[in-house]
C-alpha cells in the first residue's frame, strides 16, 4: 500500500498564513464596523454652553430692561404731571394775590378817615341838594365839567398814589346813591347808579366782572367793585371800582411760572362764569382774552368745578361721566384751594381755583410732550441694554470657543485612533480637565501600541514552537518509516526533549508490537469504535469553545460601550463642575453687591430723616417770620391811622399845621411802605411753607420707600444667601462627582484591557482544541490504516 507524504512545514505555512489573513481581514472589519456604530451627537459643547448660557443672561438682562421701562414709564409720567400740578398751584397763589392786593386797596379805603368823610359829605349834598329827585341827564348836565359831587384834589391825588403802587389802572369811588366821589382819572360819566357793576356791587357785593379789552391801554382789564361799609356799623357809605389791567398780571406770571414752560405747556386764567379766557402764556408768547384750550368739555366742568369748590363741595363724582374727560382726581390743597386733574384729548389739565372769585388757573400739555422725553430715555436705555447684550454675547462665545476647542481637537485625535493611525498624540492644552484627558488619552494610545505588540511577538515565539514541533515529527515520521512496510525493527531516536516521550512510546509500541500483533487485530474494531466516541465528545468541546468565544467577544464588546458611556460620564460632569463652580463664583459677587446696596440704601435713610428734621425747623422759622410780620404789618396799620388823625388835626389847624400834615402825609405813606413791605415778606414766607410742605411729604414718601427699599433688599439679600449655600453644596458635589467618574474611568479601561486578553486566551484555546481535533481524526484514521498494516503482519494462531 502507497501513502503520498506531504512536508508538514509547508503545510503549516500555509495554514498560518490564511489564518493570519482571515484574522487580519476580521480584524479590519471589526474595526470598520466599530467606526461606524460611533453615534452622532446632537450637538458641539461649544453650541451646547452658548445655548444654555446666553438664556441664562440674557433673559434676567430684558426683564431687567423691561422693568425699567416700566419704571421710567411712570416716573417721567409723575414726575412731569407733578411739575404741572406745582405750576397750577403757583399761577393760582399768584393770582389770588395780584386780586388780593387790589380787595386790601378797598379795606384801606374803608379805613381811611379821607374817604369815609367824604362819602359820608357827599350823601349829605345829595340830599340838600335834591339829586335824587332829579333825572340823570340833568345831573350829568349839572356836574359835566368835574363829574365830581365837590372837587376834592387831595382825595383824586391820593387815588392816583394808591392806583400807581397797587398798578391798578382805574378807580372810581361814588357815594352810596351813585355819584362821583373821586378817581384817579376823569370818568365819562358823573351818575353810576344806572351802570351794571354798581348795581352788582350793591347787590352782590365784592365781585369780579367779566373782562374787556381797553384800547387806551392796549390791554384787556378786569374790573373788581366792591362796596364801602362802615366798619363799625356795616352801613353802606359808598361802592368803588377796581379796573385791573391784565398786563401786570401777565407779567408777574412770566417772570415766575412762564420761564419754565416749554413745548406745549401753557397756563390760562379763566372766567369760569363767563366761559372767558383772561391770558394764554405759552413758552413762545402770552395773549389775552383767547379761546380756552379744550373747548365746551373743558368750559363744562371748569363751571361745575368753580361752583363745587366755591361750595366746598369736593364730592365731584359726576365729573368723570362728561363726554371727553377722563382720568378725574381731586386734592384738597387747603381749606379754601382744590387742584384737580383730568385729560381731554391728546392734554392733561391740571386746575385750581381762587377762592371768593369765580376764576380758575388752569395748566395743560401734550400728552406726546410727556411720552417724547419717556421715550428718549427709553430708547437710551434700550440702546444700552442691546450694547451690554452684545458685549456679554461676545464674551461667552469666546469662553465657549475657549473651552470647547481642547476638547474638539482631543475628539479629532481619538477619531484618528479609531482609523488605525496609533501615532498621534494629543496636545496638553486648556484646562486641568482637559489636560489630564489628553494625557490620559495618550497613556491610553501608548499601552494599546505595547499590547499590539506584545500580541504580535507572542503570535511569532507560537508560529516558531510549532515550525520546531512540526520539523521533529517530521525527522520522527522519516526514523519510523519503515514500519509502514512492516518492518518492525525501527527505532526512534531520543535527540528532542520534546518528542521523547513520543519516541519512547512508539519504540515501545515496536517492541511490543511483535507481541500483540495479534491483539491488535481483534482490537482494531474496539479502537476505531472508541474513536468514533472520543472523536464526538472532542467535536462537542470544540463547539462548546466556540460559543465560549462568542460570549466573550460579546461581553468584550458591552465592556466597550460600557467604558465609552463612562467616558461620556466623566466628560459631562467635568463640564457641569466647571458650570457650578462658575455660578457659585457668581453667587459670591451678588452677594458682596447686595450688602452695598443695603449700606447705601440705610445711609441714604439716615440723610433724608436728617434733612426731614432741618426742613422741620425751617418751617418752624418760617412761622416765627410770620408772626413778626403780622405785628409789622399792625404796626403799619396802627402807623397810618395816627398819620391819617395827624393829617386831619393838621388840616383843621390850617397854615400853623401845615409842616406837621407834611411829616404826617409821610409817615402816612412810609407806613403804607411798610405795610406793602410786609404784604411782600407774607407771600414769600407763605411760598416757602408751601415749599416747605410739599418737601416735607416728599421726604415722608422717600423715608417709607427707602424702608421699604431695605426690606425688600433684605429680604433679597437673605434668599440670594440661601442660594449661595446652595451653590456651594453643589459644587462641591459636583467636584466630588468629577473625581468620582475619572476614577471609573481608569477602571473601566483595566476591565476592557482584561477581556480583551480574556478573548485573545479563548481564541488560544479553540485553535489547541482545533488541532486537537484535527489530531484525533488523523489519529483515527492512522488506528484504520494500522488496521490495514496489521494485515500485513503474518502472525500464527
Amino acid at each position: 500500500m502507497t501513502i503520498t507524504k506531504k512536508n508538514p512545514v509547508e503545510s503549516n505555512s500555509e495554514i498560518n498564513s490564511q489564518d493570519h489573513d482571515n484574522s487580519a481581514s476580521h480584524l479590519s472589519n471589526d474595526r470598520k464596523d466599530q467606526i461606524r456604530k460611533i453615534p452622532k451627537r446632537s450637538g458641539t459643547l461649544r453650541n451646547r454652553l452658548l445655548m444654555t448660557l446666553l438664556p441664562t443672561l440674557l433673559i434676567p438682562l430684558a426683564v431687567a430692561n423691561g422693568i425699567a421701562v416700566n419704571v421710567i414709564n411712570r416716573d417721567i409720567k409723575g414726575g412731569k404731571l407733578q411739575e404741572q400740578e406745582k405750576t397750577v398751584i403757583i399761577t393760582g397763589h399768584i393770582t389770588s394775590q395780584f386780586f388780593q392786593a387790589v380787595q386790601n386797596v378797598n379795606n384801606v379805603l374803608e379805613v381811611n378817615p379821607i374817604i369815609l368823610d367824604s362819602l359820608k359829605s357827599g350823601t349829605q349834598k345829595v340830599q340838600s341838594e335834591g339829586l335824587l329827585q332829579k333825572s340823570i341827564d340833568e345831573v350829568e348836565q349839572q356836574f359835566a365839567t368835574t363829574k365830581l359831587l365837590s372837587l376834592n384834589q387831595a382825595l383824586n391825588n391820593y387815588l392816583q398814589t394808591l392806583a400807581e403802587e397797587n398798578n391798578i389802572a382805574e378807580i372810581i369811588i361814588t357815594e352810596r346813591n351813585g355819584f362821583n366821589v373821586g378817581y384817579n382819572s376823569p370818568s365819562s360819566d358823573f351818575v353810576q347808579s344806572d351802570e351794571e357793576w354798581w348795581q352788582t356791587a350793591q347787590q352782590k357785593g365784592a365781585t369780579i366782572l367779566e373782562p374787556k379789552f381797553d384800547e387806551s391801554s392796549n390791554s384787556a382789564v378786569l374790573e373788581l367793585v366792591a362796596p364801602i361799609r362802615y366798619l363799625k356799623t356795616g352801613e353802606l357809605l359808598g361802592v368803588g371800582k377796581f379796573g385791573v389791567s391784565i398786563k401786570h398780571l401777565n407779567e408777574r406770571l412770566a417772570s415766575i411760572v412762564g420761564v419754565k414752560l416749554i413745548g406745549s405747556q401753557t397756563i390760562q386764567i379763566i372766567d369760569s362764569k363767563t366761559a372767558r379766557s383772561l391770558n394764554t402764556m405759552t413758552a413762545e408768547e402770552t395773549t389775552e382774552l383767547t379761546e380756552i384750550i379744550g373747548g365746551q368739555e373743558v368750559v363744562e366742568i371748569l363751571r361745575m368745578f368753580s361752583e363745587a369748590a366755591r361750595n366746598r363741595d369736593t364730592e365731584l363724582e359726576n365729573l368723570g361721566e362728561l363726554q371727553g374727560i377722563s382720568n378725574v382726581e381731586l386734592t384738597k390743597f387747603n381749606e379754601d384751594e382744590i387742584v384737580m386733574f383730568f385729560e381731554n384729548g391728546e392734554r392733561y389739565f391740571h386746575v385750581i381755583n381762587i377762592p371768593a372769585t369765580n376764576l380758575v388757573a388752569i395748566t395743560s400739555i401734550e400728552k406726546a410732550q410727556v411720552a417724547a422725553q419717556r421715550n428718549q430715555l427709553i430708547i437710551i436705555l434700550g440702546s444700552t441694554a442691546l450694547l451690554l447684550a452684545g458685549l456679554a454675547t461676545g464674551i461667552i462665545f469666546l469662553l465657549s470657543q475657549k473651552l470647547s476647542q481642547p476638547l474638539a481637537n482631543l475628539a479629532s485625535k481619538a477619531q484618528q485612533v479609531a482609523n488605525g493611525d496609533l501615532e498621534v498624540e494629543a496636545n496638553l492644552e486648556g484646562t486641568q480637565e482637559t489636560q489630564f484627558l489628553a494625557e490620559n488619552f495618550n497613556n491610553l494610545v501608548k499601552q494599546l501600541k505595547i499590547l499590539i505588540q506584545e500580541q504580535r511577538n507572542f503570535g511569532q515565539e507560537k508560529e516558531q514552537q510549532t515550525k520546531a514541533l512540526e520539523q521533529e515529527i517530521y525527522q520522527l515520521l522519516n526514523e519510523v518509516e519503515g514500519a509502514l512496510d512492516g518492518d518492525l525493527t525501527v527505532r526512534a531516536s531520543l535527540t528532542s526533549i520534546e518528542m521523547s516521550t513520543v519516541a519512547d512510546l512508539f519504540n515501545a509500541i515496536i517492541d511490543n508490537l511483535k507481541d500483540i500483533a495479534v491483539k491488535v487485530k481483534d482490537s482494531t474494531t474496539q479502537v476505531s469504535s472508541s474513536l468514533e466516541a472520543d472523536q464526538l465528545l472532542i467535536q462537542k468541546l470544540a463547539e462548546q469553545a466556540i460559543e465560549e468565544v462568542e460570549a466573550t467577544h460579546h461581553t468584550l464588546e458591552s465592556v466597550k460601550e460600557m467604558s465609552n458611556s463612562i467616558e461620556d460620564i466623566a466628560e459631562n460632569a467635568n463640564r457641569t463642575a466647571v458650570l457650578a463652580q462658575d455660578t457659585h463664583t457668581v453667587t459670591q459677587q451678588g452677594a458682596s453687591l447686595m450688602d452695598e446696596t443695603v449700606d447705601s440704601i440705610l445711609n441714604l435713610r439716615t440723610t433724608i430723616g436728617d434733612t426731614a428734621k432741618k426742613m422741620k425747623r425751617l418751617g418752624e422759622s418760617s412761622q416765627k417770620i410770620s408772626y413778626v410780620v403780622s405785628l409789622i404789618e399792625e404796626m403799619a396799620l396802627k402807623t397810618n391811622l395816627l398819620a391819617i388823625n395827624a393829617s386831619v388835626e393838621a388840616h383843621r389847624a390850617g397854615e400853623q399845621g401845615e409842616g406837621f400834615r407834611i411829616v404826617a402825609e409821610q409817615v402816612s405813606a412810609l407806613a403804607e411802605q411798610s405795610s406793602t413791605a410786609a404784604q411782600q415778606i407774607t407771600t414769600i414766607v407763605k411760598e416757602i411753607q408751601l415749599e416747605n410742605q410739599e418737601v416735607s411729604k416728599t421726604m415722608e414718601i422717600g423715608i417709607t420707600q427707602v424702608v421699604n427699599s431695605t426690606n425688600l433688599v433684605e429680604s433679597t439679600k437673605q434668599n440670594l444667601k440661601k442660594v449661595l449655600e446652595l451653590s456651594e453644596s453643589i459644587n462641591n458635589l459636583m467636584q466630588s462627582i468629577s473625581k468620582t467618574t475619572v476614577s471609573q474611568t481608569i477602571i473601566s479601561h483595566t476591565v476592557r484591557e482584561l477581556m480583551e486578553r480574556i478573548v485573545q486566551q479563548s481564541k488560544q484555546r479553540l485553535a489547541y482544541t482545533q488541532k486537537v481535533t484535527q489530531s484525533m481524526e488523523t489519529t483515527a484514521e492512522v488506528s484504520q490504516e494500522l488496521e490495514l498494516a496489521v494485515r500485513q503482519f503474518k502472525v500464527k494462531d
